[in-house]
């Protein structure tokens, strides 16, 4: 997320389906005002009924129990990621925005941001006044105004430092004071609802996180200002979230029965990605000496040009194709993306066959499940880790695994789709590796 120099290239220039998108999200927000505008006015009508049945009934029900999703939710939810990807691409593209690995590795820590309060939430930690903000969609719409407001102040630091107006400690204090207000609002929320619980651990979880800020100071040989910022305020809320479980934790200690599976759900991804990487390093920097990135054109190439030309036109292919099998494997954004599906895959698996009583929410994966019972049935299986037929569910993400890497070995990314490229993989990572972290998280605290 550094900002780059614009260039000016006929190939920056916007994609239809980019302006599409952006187009049908405008129309989403207008629907979406318009059917609370109408209830609000007290109108009866189909749009505001059909808000209330289809999301907003589920997400109060999710804040307050444990509801599941439905079909047309679901199939929103998915039109609407996809929507915002596309559109997004557009956006950074036109603010410079870096679109480079290390942007992927800048959010990462917003992943077990999300998670944790999510976690934390299923154990009914949180106020009434916030807890609808840590469910689906809302947690992701929160989310990203932290990512957003840290991006602001890392673009206010650059334009301050061209200007000459900016202070060595700037960027440490105004992480600070963002992780300072994350504790304020989150922890009065907590505290209002545990009374009795033991908040110590989470205050230790501020004071590492400021500390960390301020001596943080070695990270910008590795990110931008605004990368920096982001990395810094998103691992600050997580630490103070991880506080928050901490003192749930140490006030109802889990079953010794339920360390396993975080072992096994975080170990066999964590091993996947430490493979991939392995095996594909040394590509990876004997294409960046050539200043080559596998999967990414040269600027100004489109694909069917690359791909029609032959290794004596164009010597840059002769030398990305031979390695890019390997190289493909250790760009963060694939190796994550791949383990991210694992550990669903791994952690839903786990969760619903080797502890009884649990169950899948989402329509999607219920049906991937109900159609691995109905082989049951036909095989007569019954082994205690297989008879829930969860394991089709876990077959279905290895296999999705093996296709991200396909698709990001098979495309060629033109310049200006370089941030789509970053996108569509930063979306496989979060709709795996979050409902895994999450799950695994439940099913070891017992909520």
């Amino acid at each position: 997320m550094a900002i780059r120099r614009p260039v000016n290239n006929p190939l920056d220039e916007a994609h239809p389906y980019e302006t599409w998108a952006i187009n049908a999200l405008l129309a989403v927000f207008l629907l979406i005002f318009l059917g609370l505008g109408l209830e609000w006015a007290g109108i009866e009508n189909f749009l505001s009924e059909s808000l209330n049945e289809y999301f907003i009934d589920p997400i109060k029900g999710e804040s307050t129990g444990d509801s599941g999703y439905n079909v047309v939710n679901t199939m929103t939810y998915a039109i609407v990621l996809g929507l915002f990807v596309v559109a997004l691409s557009a956006w950074l593209r036109r603010l410079g925005i870096d679109p480079t690995d290390t942007s992927l590795l800048a959010l990462l820590p917003f992943i077990t941001w999300a998670v944790f309060g999510e976690v934390a939430e299923d154990a009914e930690m949180f106020g009434a006044g916030l807890a609808p903000y840590f469910v689906s969609p809302g947690i992701h719409f929160q989310a990203a105004f932290w990512v957003v407001l840290a991006g602001a102040a890392g673009i206010s630091l650059d334009r301050a430092e061209r200007e000459g107006h900016s202070q060595k400690n700037d960027l440490e204090t105004m992480a600070t004071g963002l992780i300072l207000i994350q504790f304020v609002v989150y922890a009065s929320s907590i505290s209002g609802k545990e009374g009795d619980l033991s908040l110590w651990p989470m205050l230790l979880g501020v004071i590492a996180a400021i500390a960390f800020a301020l001596w943080s100071r070695e990270l910008s040989g590795l990110f931008s200002n605004v990368q920096r910022m982001v990395y810094l305020t998103g691992v600050g809320g997580s630490l103070i979230f991880f506080g928050a479980l901490a003192s749930f934790t140490i006030d109802s200690p889990p079953a010794t029965d339920r360390i396993w599976p975080l072992v096994v759900v975080i170990g066999v991804p964590a091993v996947v990605c430490y493979w991939m990487y392995s095996q594909g390093r040394s590509a990876v920097a004997e294409l960046s000496r050539q200043g080559l990135v596998a999967g990414i054109l040269p600027p100004g190439m489109s694909d069917d040009e690359y791909r029609k030309s032959s290794a004596d036109d164009l010597p840059e292919k002769g030398i990305i194709e031979p390695l890019r099998s390997r190289a493909i494997m250790a760009q963060p954004l694939v190796f994550l993306a791949v383990a991210g599906q694992i550990m669903d895959g791994l952690a839903t698996w786990i969760g619903i066959d080797g502890f009884p009583g649990l169950g899948e929410k989402h329509v999607a994966s219920q049906r991937v499940i109900d159609a691995g019972l109905w082989v049951n049935e036909g095989l007569g299986i019954e082994h205690g880790m297989l008879d829930e037929g969860v394991w089709l569910f876990a077959l279905v993400k290895f296999a999705l695994a093996g296709l991200i890497y396909y698709v990001f070995y098979s495309l060629n990314f033109e310049r200006r789709e370089q941030h789509l490229r970053l996108l569509i993989g930063l979306a496989m990572l979060v709709v795996g590796m979050a409902p895994g972290l999450r799950d695994v998280g439940r099913l070891t605290l017992g909520v």
